[in-house]
């Protein structure tokens, strides 16, 4: 469904020369508006540093311009001389494929506001705007579009590099995850990949696999921590009939089922000690028995384990053999969590999102409103991938199609606890100002949380602690998507 936006506008005039296509890139916004009065406000409303406002009093004025600039958003006036508001959108939408078109009018009617949608508009509204309400309609508009483009090249970049198991991405951090698994996949060298639970360790195992030698061989996973040891030695090796009480006959092992190919082991580090003798055995000599069993079996078989615990710290403890771990750890591979590349959240969303309305059968997916986008960016997902994509099913269903709202998130997206000092983000990849300015408000936000949490969500006592006032302290919270309620003691 095409997300309905309220533009509540203000006019504007001046124009700008266009921005090459190659320049440095910042937003450009197409404004079509033959009443100058109107463009000036409306200009005045969307321009920022990072961004420029283009404004053109008629459609022809833009079919000049836009071979000279990539826009991020058109927004345009349904209400122009030379065409009716469907034949303005109609043009746009051949000529700028891919763009949002946001539309504003005078004359405002549900049957105009219906058909514009209908026909693509991603929202309507009538003057005079409201300038806050259009610049939150064109930021989650443009938002909206990155994320589509950015999950369609992430799409494209899993069909060139082949073999990545439908892991999306355009984070540097797994980027360089890709290089590893394209370096090591081609060997037969011992993999650990380490991480949290929920960043897709066993998608990474199937990608070296499937880009390995053998391919064609089976691909076996076992989850080493869903196993009582005995039961797990079991898992592993085999056993022989009548060698423990409930074993009526022989079994094949793991090893003895994924030989020719590639033995997934998860969660290694929940293993006993004495299990990690025969695993260190196993790969040295790549030949065990079957509990209960005399016969040596030989099987050609590539190791890839995982954990999310930290296997030093447990050679250190005594918990994890250190022979055991220098085996494995021919090829460590570390996967970063999720708030370690907030940058993947939208493409994730849209691409979790997609393919749940598909599977329970709604014609598009929900969009995700700007306050909803914004907590979800901001909470610390201690579940990592998996958690989100559950949370993608959830809305899917919870929504029926509309618009993901702030409350429908649930609590802990919508209280999110600030940031441990080392969780928060630096982003080397914008301006030093621009980046300065993240962390300031990740620590204010958390100063704040903790300020409310001592407080008990009093205001005043709070904007008293804080050195500000009421007012300052109401914006900031509002900025921040902190509520004084989840802080007050239940009765």
């Amino acid at each position: 469904m095409a997300l309905a936006y309220a533009l509540l506008g203000a006019p504007m005039t001046d124009r700008i020369s266009p921005q090459p296509a190659g320049s440095s890139r910042r937003q450009t916004v197409l404004l079509i508006e033959d009443r100058p009065a109107t463009a000036a406000r409306i200009k005045a409303a969307l321009k920022q540093d990072s961004r420029q406002v283009l404004v053109c009093a008629s459609t022809r004025e833009l079919l000049a311009v836009l071979p000279e600039c990539v826009p991020d958003l058109i927004l345009f006036s349904a209400d122009l001389r030379e065409l009716s508001g469907i034949d303005t959108l109609s043009l746009l939408k051949r000529r700028a494929p891919g763009v949002p078109l946001l539309a504003t009018t005078h004359l405002p009617s549900i049957d105009s506001t219906v058909k514009l949608i209908r026909a693509g508009a991603v929202g309507l509204q009538s003057h005079p705007v409201n300038p806050v309400l259009l610049r939150e309609a064109a930021e989650q508009a443009m938002s909206e579009a990155n994320s589509r483009r950015d999950l369609t090249a992430a799409r494209q970049q899993q069909r060139d590099r082949h073999g990545f198991s439908h892991m999306l991405t355009v984070s540097p951090r797994m980027l360089r995850v890709f290089d590893q698994i394209r370096a090591v996949a081609a060997t037969d060298a011992s993999v650990i990949i380490l991480g949290e639970t929920g960043t897709g360790k066993e998608l990474v195992s199937r990608a070296i696999h499937e880009r390995s030698r053998r391919s064609d061989r089976p691909l076996i996973s076992v989850n080493c921590g869903a196993f009582t040891q005995t039961l797990l030695e079991s898992e592993l090796f085999g056993h022989e009939k009548g060698s423990f009480t409930s074993a009526s006959g022989r079994r094949q092992g793991v090893f003895e089922m994924a030989d020719g190919g590639t033995l997934f082991l998860d969660e290694l580090g929940e293993t006993s000690l004495s299990l990690q003798v025969n695993l260190l055995r196993v790969l040295e000599t790549m030949s065990f028995r079957r509990v209960g069993g005399h016969n040596e079996i030989s099987v050609d078989v590539r190791i890839i384990a995982a954990t999310h615990v930290n296997l030093e710290q447990g050679v250190e403890e005594g918990r994890f053999r250190r022979d055991l771990y220098y085996r494995l750890n021919v090829f460590p591979i570390f996967l970063p969590p999720l708030r370690k590349r907030r940058e993947d959240i939208p493409l994730l969303i849209r691409h979790f999102l997609e393919r749940a309305a598909e599977e329970y059968g709604f014609d598009e997916p929900p969009a995700i409103s700007a306050e909803a986008m914004s907590a979800i960016l901001t909470y610390h997902w201690p579940g990592n991938v998996r958690q989100l994509r559950s949370l993608c099913e959830r809305w899917v269903i919870v929504s029926g199609g509309r618009e993901v709202t702030l409350d429908m998130l649930p609590r802990e997206l919508k209280g999110a606890p600030p940031m441990r000092q080392s969780e928060l983000t630096i982003d080397d990849g914008v301006p030093m100002k621009a980046a300065v300015e993240r962390v300031v408000s990740q620590i204010e936000r958390a100063y704040l949380h903790r300020l409310l949490q001592k407080n008990r969500g009093v205001l005043g006592q709070t904007a008293d602690a804080a050195g500000i006032t009421r007012r300052t302290l109401y914006n900031k919270m509002k900025a921040y998507q902190l509520d004084a309620a989840d802080y007050r003691d239940p009765s």
